[in-house]
C-alpha cells in the first residue's frame, strides 16, 4: 500500500518552480508524487549533516520513502507501485535532489534500477518478488563487469563490484556480467555480441565494503561489494541492452540503450537549482568592502545570475522536452531511432556541464559561506563535481551524439 504525504501548503512555494511547474507537471499523479517528496523535504534537509557524516541515508529518511511510497514510484501500477511515467519520475527526482544530492542520487539508482527489471523478469517471479513482505529494493551495479559461467539451470557469479549506491537500504542486489563458458570466455548470441545480463541475488548472499569515503556525494553508501561463486537461477537474470520486455510500459518500450542514463540529469537539474536558491539568499543584503550596495544588488552579479538561471532553465527544458519525445514515440507505436539514444546521450552531457557552471557561479559568489566544510552550499558544490564523473555523462557522448546529428543537418542542406 502507497503511503498517503500529510496536506503541505502551497504559500510560499519556491520560486524557482514557477516555471517549470505548469510545464512539467502534466498528470495528477505527478503532482501527487511531487507533493510527497516535498512533504518529507523538512525531515532530508535536517538529515542531510548526518547523512553526510555517516556516508549513507539515515533510517529516518530511508523509512520515509518508502512509507511514502516514493520507493515504487516508477513501478507499474499492477504490481503495486506508482506507475509514473520516466519523465515524471525524473521530476520527483529532481524534487528530492533539492533537499540532499546524496539522497537523490542513491534513491534514484535504487529506484530506477528496481523498475528496470522488473520489466524483463517472468511476470511470475516478479509477482513473487513483489509479495513478499519486506520491499522490492535493487542497488548494484549493472553494467557488464566480469563472467557470469553458464550452467544447467541459471549462472555462477563471482567478482567485486563497485558503486552500488544506496545499498544499504536495498534488498536486493544487481551484478551486471556477460554469458562465459567454464573457461571465462564470452559465449556468443545470436547477433555475434557477448550476452550481457543482470542477475539478482537477496542481499544476504553478498558480502559488502563499508569503504564509500569520497569527497562529494558523501551519502550515497556507493560502497563495494563481493560475489562469491554464487549460483542464480536464469529466470534471475535480465537482458542489460536489448531484449525482450515482459511488460509494455512507457519505460520498457524505451529500451534499456535510451533510459540507462536518463535519471543522472534530473540530480544535476536539482543540484544546480539549489546553489541558486542558496546564492539568492546568501547575496541578499550581503555587504563586501568594495561595493557601495549589497552584494544581491549589485549589477556585475545580477547580470551573471540572469544568464547562469537562463541556462539551467533551457537545460531543464531540453532534458524533459528529449525524454517526452521519446516517450510520446514509443507510445505512439514508434521505435527508438538513434537520434532518439543520440539526443538523450547529448543532453546528458550538456546538462552537467551547465549544471556544474551555475553551481561553480554559485560558489564564486558565496564566498566565505560556500568554503565551510559543513555548509550546505560547500556540500552541493562538491556533489555536483562528483556527479560530473560519471561514465554516462562523459564528454565522449557529445562526440558520440555529434556522430549521429551531423548526418541529419548535412542531409537537410544537401
Amino acid at each position: 500500500m502507497l503511503g498517503t504525504p500529510p496536506d503541505i501548503p502551497t504559500k510560499g512555494m519556491n520560486m524557482t518552480e514557477t516555471l517549470t511547474r505548469d510545464a512539467v507537471a502534466g498528470s495528477d499523479r505527478e503532482a501527487d508524487y511531487l507533493q510527497r517528496a516535498r512533504s518529507i523535504a523538512p525531515l532530508i534537509r535536517q538529515e542531510a549533516a548526518a547523512i553526510e557524516e555517516g556516508r549513507t541515508i539515515t533510517k529516518p529518511v530511508a523509512d520515509a520513502l518508502v512509507e511514502l511510497g516514493l520507493h515504487g514510484m516508477l513501478v507499474p501500477a499492477e504490481l503495486g507501485g506508482g506507475g509514473l511515467l520516466p519523465s515524471e519520475g525524473m521530476r520527483v527526482f529532481e524534487e528530492i535532489t533539492k533537499s540532499d544530492a546524496s539522497t537523490g542520487w542513491a534513491w534514484m539508482a535504487s529506484e530506477w534500477g528496481t523498475a528496470g527489471v522488473v520489466g524483463y523478469l517472468d511476470p511470475a517471479v516478479t509477482k513473487e518478488l513483489m509479495s513478499k513482505d519486506e520491499p522490492f529494493i535493487v542497488a548494484g551495479q549493472l553494467l557488464p563487469r566480469y563472467p557470469g559461467v553458464q550452467v544447467e539451470g541459471g549462472y555462477i557469479i563471482d567478482g567485486k563490484y563497485s558503486f552500488a549506491s544506496g545499498s544499504d537500504h536495498a534488498t536486493w542486489v544487481g551484478a551486471g556480467f556477460f554469458v562465459a563458458d567454464e573457461q571465462g570466455n564470452p559465449i556468443l548470441g545470436e547477433n555475434g555480441q557477448p550476452q550481457a545480463r543482470i542477475a539478482l541475488l537477496p542481499k544476504n548472499q553478498v558480502e559488502f565494503e563499508k569503504n564509500w569515503d569520497v569527497w562529494g556525494l558523501a551519502g550515497t553508501g556507493s560502497n563495494d561489494y563481493t560475489i562469491t561463486k554464487q549460483f542464480v537461477p536464469a529466470e534471475y537474470t535480465t537482458p542489460t541492452f536489448g531484449g525482450t520486455p515482459t511488460r509494455s510500459e512507457t519505460m520498457y518500450k524505451l529500451t534499456n540503450e535510451l533510459a540507462g542514463g536518463l535519471p543522472h540529469a534530473p540530480i544535476a537539474l536539482g543540484i544546480a537549482t539549489r546553489a541558486l536558491e542558496i546564492v539568492a539568499s546568501i547575496t541578499a543584503g550581503k555587504t563586501r568592502p568594495t561595493y557601495t550596495v549589497p552584494v544581491g544588488d549589485a549589477e556585475i552579479f545580477r547580470i551573471d545570475f540572469a544568464r547562469k538561471e537562463a541556462n539551467l532553465q533551457a537545460a531543464r527544458l531540453y532534458c524533459y522536452e528529449v525524454t517526452k519525445a521519446a516517450e510520446a514515440a514509443v507510445n505512439s507505436g514508434q521505435a527508438v531511432t538513434p537520434e532518439h539514444i543520440a539526443r538523450v546521450s547529448q543532453m546528458l552531457s550538456w546538462v552537467h556541464e551547465v549544471a556544474a557552471d551555475v553551481v561553480t557561479f554559485a560558489h564564486r559568489w558565496g564566498g566565505s559561506q560556500s568554503i565551510g566544510r559543513k555548509s550546505t552550499l560547500g556540500r552541493f558544490v562538491r556533489d555536483m563535481n562528483v556527479a560530473t564523473q560519471h561514465l554516462l555523462v562523459d564528454p565522449i557522448m557529445l562526440v558520440n551524439a555529434a556522430g549521429v546529428l551531423l548526418p541529419i543537418y548535412a542531409e537537410a542542406e544537401a
